[in-house]
């Protein structure tokens, strides 16, 4: 199509050659902002100040290849993409909660359904797997409206959007993050959060590069959760569901210290693990204590009605649809990626990603070459006669 409209001949591994060479350049200039942030030399990129600002990060997955052992796939492995989301936002301080009621897209079972699946394909909780939700006695809510949104005045709306990503260790990954953050003047934002899904590692960059932001943890992974342990609990459907939605409502309303008591009651009522016993991750044993420790470990971040007084987000829902649109283009049972190329094309992806236009800035300052007008073949004849016409 490219010849046809502007007479411009490109092969397809030129095409790849170049989109390498450009995210090598993206990830030099990454780098190099990085390596100032580090030094405190890294003044802010814009002159704007946010009157909220949002760091959500998460995990994907791409596949990798031995990069020394020819051409073909060889050594095939999975390894986590690192993304980051940051971005400014706009919302209202409230004196008391927009929101207290639980939303109905969490009362609603197909949705329920679907959220748990994708949080358990993750890897978060590979014990979800094939997990379906209960038919409610009671017909299902309608889904919240946007006029009811709107009349809270919540959930925050996202502004701009830039993003970070890279296959290296979350020892890396945190400077990177801060360092776009830096550029973004978020260290000046009014109102700064930090969203994860509970990992520790969330929190430990958190800690180190953002103290002062609300640490907020996740409510679809609170939810996940939750859900996971009424299942266990449950001898029917109808119960699972009745128990789920009283401590989802729970959890959402600020009463988490009354979902652990409960917890605990359950656990001491199941009893321990025998020693020696190696029950199933789906032992119900298993999954409240697996459940109590996450929830136990996050709570200090669980503090919900607090944050949407505060006009902040509840969810990484930004930073996981994020990762939907790396894993479009990296993502793939035939894709194998050695970890420099995969390196490279996820800063192209970040950049493409981004809502600063930093693609468009960068094509139109990086040195390269003009491309060459095609010259259709022509007899020799023709061609003679043509210059001749001329």
């Amino acid at each position: 199509m490219l010849k046809e409209l502007a007479e411009i001949a490109i092969s397809g591994p030129h095409v790849r050659h170049l989109t390498e060479q450009i995210g090598a350049e993206l990830l030099q200039d990454r780098d190099a902002q990085m390596s100032r942030g580090a030094t405190r030399t890294l003044p802010p990129q814009v002159a704007h100040v946010p009157a909220l600002a949002v760091v959500e990060v998460d995990g994907g997955r791409l596949q990798v290849r031995a990069s020394d052992h020819g051409r073909g796939v060889h050594d095939p492995a999975w390894k986590e993409d690192k993304i980051a989301c940051l971005v400014t936002m706009q919302s209202t301080v409230q004196e008391t909660d927009p929101h207290p009621d639980l939303p109905a897209c969490f009362t609603d079972p197909p949705r329920v359904a679907a959220l748990v699946r994708g949080v358990s394909s993750q890897g978060a909780l590979s014990d979800l797997e094939g997990v379906t939700a209960a038919t409610p006695p009671e017909p299902t809510p309608e889904p919240d409206t946007d006029a009811t949104l709107a009349a809270s005045k919540w959930p925050p709306e996202p502004l701009v959007r830039t993003c970070v990503a890279t296959t290296r260790s979350s020892d890396d990954f945190g400077p990177l993050v801060a360092a776009e953050a830096e550029a973004r003047n978020f260290g000046a934002a009014g109102r700064q959060a930090f969203v994860g899904d509970g990992q520790a590692w969330n929190w430990t960059l958190q800690k180190t590069f953002f103290p002062t932001a609300i640490a907020i943890a996740d409510f679809i992974h609170v939810l996940t959760y939750v859900y996971l342990a009424a299942k266990a609990v449950a001898r029917t459907a109808s119960e699972h569901w009745e128990v789920y939605l009283g401590w989802a409502t729970s959890c959402w309303q600020g009463r988490v210290a009354e979902v652990l008591t409960e917890l605990k009651e359950w656990k001491a009522r199941l009893g321990p693990i025998a020693p020696g016993e190696d029950p199933p991750a789906s032992d119900p044993r298993q999954v409240i204590s697996k459940v109590l420790t996450y929830l136990e470990n996050n709570q200090p971040r669980l503090d919900y009605v607090r944050y949407r007084r505060l006009g902040l987000p509840v969810t990484s829902s930004l930073v996981e649809s994020l990762i939907k649109q790396f894993n479009y283009r990296v993502k793939g049972t035939e894709k194998f990626w050695d970890v420099g190329g995969a390196e490279s094309i996820l800063q192209v992806r970040a950049a493409l990603l981004s809502e600063d236009e930093r693609l468009d800035k960068h094509m139109e300052t990086r040195p390269c070459l003009p491309f060459r007008r095609y010259q259709r073949h022509q007899p020799e004849g023709e061609a003679t006669k043509t210059r001749k016409a001329g």
